[in-house]
């Protein structure tokens, strides 16, 4: 696919989830914020967001590392932080709700992306940040995979809407993904765009809780979350080959042995 040379228009630049002229805050229902390096109490900053957890989840805030928890709130500058087996949801205040996949470091305010993998569910304006890629749309739902430390990869897939990818080392020109499309870097090399088959977009998108096929309290994860390769894949035919799956025992039927014929009976001698 070729890419877009011109910067879309039609997709405005995204507000900071920071929003100085909120309403009133809830005093007296938490300890005091300190300010990270003043060592003083400072007025508690307006709640950004808001968090859900499931399993394990840390919350990096004020300079202490806290165990996160349902309904905890989040202001700019927080980080949350999910482990294997445990996953995380963040909802904005505009209502506005991004997901965090296990293994993956966010930081919030916009939404930026350490390593992991976030899915975004969005009806405002929007962006999802990260060392090479930023992510801005408004109304539609995509997911963002950052590679682990010391791996430079990267991923959008859009699942509704459109979403404008541009590099932030200026080193590509920037790139609108429509529905069913993904775009897959590494580094400030210019990426590739390729197009989801259905398998993909399971991949892509099955692992949010609201889009699961099928209801599951904790998915265990794959050992490792590999991101698709940045090179474009040889054509060959495709593996038509299935793994049998295994009959449960409560799906057997058995049938009873065939009993042997019954002997002929004597004759009755009168």
């Amino acid at each position: 696919m070729k890419l877009d040379a011109r910067q879309d228009e039609s997709i405005v630049q995204p507000r900071r989830r920071l929003l100085l002229g909120l309403g009133a805050v809830l005093t007296g229902c938490a300890e005091p914020y300190i300010a990270p390096g003043s060592g003083s109490a400072a007025p508690t900053p307006p709640r950004v967001a808001t968090l859900d957890v499931q399993g394990r989840v840390d919350v990096a805030q004020a300079g202490r590392t806290l165990a996160g928890r349902d309904g905890m709130a989040l202001y700019r500058g927080d980080e949350v932080r999910t482990f294997a087996s445990t996953y995380a949801q963040v909802r904005f205040s505009d209502g506005d709700r991004v997901w965090l996949d296990y293994e993956t470091r966010v930081r919030v305010g916009s939404i930026f992306t350490f390593f992991g993998r976030v899915f975004a569910s969005v009806s405002g304006v929007f962006e999802v940040d990260s060392e090479f890629v930023a992510a801005s749309s408004e109304g539609t739902q995509y997911t963002v995979t950052i590679g682990r430390p010391g791996r430079m990869d990267f991923s959008v897939a859009v699942r509704s809407g459109a979403v404008l990818c541009r590099s932030r080392r200026g080193s590509w020109r920037a790139v609108r993904l429509r529905a069913g499309q993904r775009l897959i870097g590494q580094g400030t090399a210019t990426p590739r765009v390729d197009t989801l088959d259905a398998r993909e977009q399971q991949v892509e998108f099955g692992w949010v809780p609201s889009l699961r096929t099928v209801p599951d309290r904790i998915r265990e994860p794959t050992p490792r979350r590999d991101l698709p390769s940045t090179s474009t894949p040889p054509t060959s035919a495709p593996n038509t080959t299935y793994p049998v799956r295994p009959r449960s025992p409560s799906s057997v039927i058995e049938r009873p042995e065939p009993r042997p014929p019954a002997p002929p009976s004597e004759p009755v001698i009168r």
